[in-house]
């Protein structure tokens, strides 16, 4: 094949792929798959192209959550590009990731190295979080794990200037996994303030057009993540004002209502166990204890407490509308959003009284101003 036709190929399995085509670049790739990906491919490794054609196929795997295939090739990628001259850290990075454990940890690590060199800044970052995932996690029983948890994001905490939201929230799973509770709520809190900063910034350079909306959509799973933590720390108005922000980028996603009507729903049970039983939950340690035990406390909807009526109707109205956007959902095998709608149904019909009724809910999405001490038409359940 001509180097003519090659790079044809290559532009056009790129056009695909940043209009998040991959099956369709896959297609595209198809007649360099057998010379390029074949076990006995190893004759074209000096091949000018090779170094281009390999990332694109690995991309597209990883897209279609095809890992087993992007594996090797990203693993050719690391042998043929050691020093990332020409497709820098990438490679590494996500290879790294991948593999997790020690050998993770050497990927990783050179990945740092390179994009170091490279002076990407934010890739520094993101792969020294990545480090400290794996230390966290497949590495947490080393007598050291500690240590090198603390050295890495003491350095990411230095290289992003104390700005980096993602390093706060790190440094806050970090502090709750040493028990240090004040201090992991105070590491979320500021997490969402420099959140609130980047979500300005992208918003700016969106309207400027001087980024994709893709980069935009980027912050919505950092910010759900940050949600989670501050719901464990108790920091419920601070995760109901970060739900608010992933609606702001994304205004049906799923994951987003769910965790908004899940945080109403334990601000209901707080305030009627505090009311109600005099149960004292005043520190971010105490709401990490009462979270561990929350199916103990069930929550009694008939409360007259305006406020508790408030908060498990907001908790019903987003559930509701989890139900309904996850009734919608096409692809079956969307593991993570059956579950998150299985959660909803077990709250709305365990303890909750059911789902808001539809036409309540087409007056909410309209804006129309809803008096929520009406009585509510409450659903049926559909067995």
């Amino acid at each position: 094949m001509s180097t003519t036709n090659i790079e044809q190929i290559l532009n056009e399995a790129q056009k695909k792929i940043n209009l998040k085509q991959y099956k369709e670049a896959l297609k595209t790739l198809k007649p360099l798959k057998k010379k390029y990906l074949a076990s006995n491919s190893n004759a074209n490794s000096n091949s000018q192209h090779v170094l281009s054609i390999l990332p694109l196929f690995a991309t597209c795997y990883l897209e279609t959550d095809n890992i087993e295939k992007a594996y090797p090739i990203l693993l050719r990628c690391c042998e043929l590009d050691p020093d990332g001259v020409k497709n820098g850290c990438e490679s590494f990075l996500t290879l790294g990731q991948i593999m997790g454990g020690e050998l993770g940890l050497k990927y990783l690590t050179k990945g740092v190295e390179i994009a170091n060199n490279q002076k990407e800044v934010p890739k520094v970052v993101n792969g020294i979080l990545a480090m400290i995932e794996v230390w966290m996690t497949d590495l947490c029983m080393e007598p050291n794990a500690e240590q090198e948890c603390e050295g890495l994001i003491n350095k990411a905490m230095e290289i992003s200037q104390g700005e980096s939201p993602e390093v706060w929230s790190v440094l806050g799973s970090i502090r709750i996994s040493q028990q240090r509770f004040n201090e992991a709520a105070e590491c979320f809190v500021k997490s969402w303030k420099y959140f609130q900063t980047e979500k300005l910034k992208l918003e700016e350079n969106l309207s400027n057009q001087t980024i994709d909306h893709d980069q935009y959509i980027g912050l919505v799973q950092p910010l759900l993540n940050c949600s989670k933590m501050c719901i464990e720390m108790g920091l419920y108005e601070t995760s109901i004002e970060i739900l608010s922000a992933v609606k702001d980028i994304d205004e049906d996603n799923l994951e987003a209502l769910y965790l908004e009507g899940f945080t109403n729903y334990l601000m209901a049970k707080v305030k009627q166990q505090v009311f109600n039983n005099g149960l004292s939950v005043q520190t971010p340690e105490d709401f990490y204890k009462f979270n561990a035990h929350i199916q103990d406390c069930k929550l009694n909807v008939d409360d007259t407490n305006i406020d508790i009526q408030d908060f498990i109707y907001d908790s019903r109205v987003a559930l509701s509308f989890t139900l309904k956007i996850g009734e919608n959902i096409a692809d079956p095998e969307d593991t993570i959003a059956q579950e998150i709608v299985q959660g909803a149904q077990e709250l709305l019909f365990g303890e909750l009284g059911g789902p808001i009724d539809d036409s309540e809910l087409i007056k909410i999405k309209k804006g129309v101003e809803v008096d929520v001490n009406e009585d509510i038409e409450i659903e049926e359940h559909q067995a």
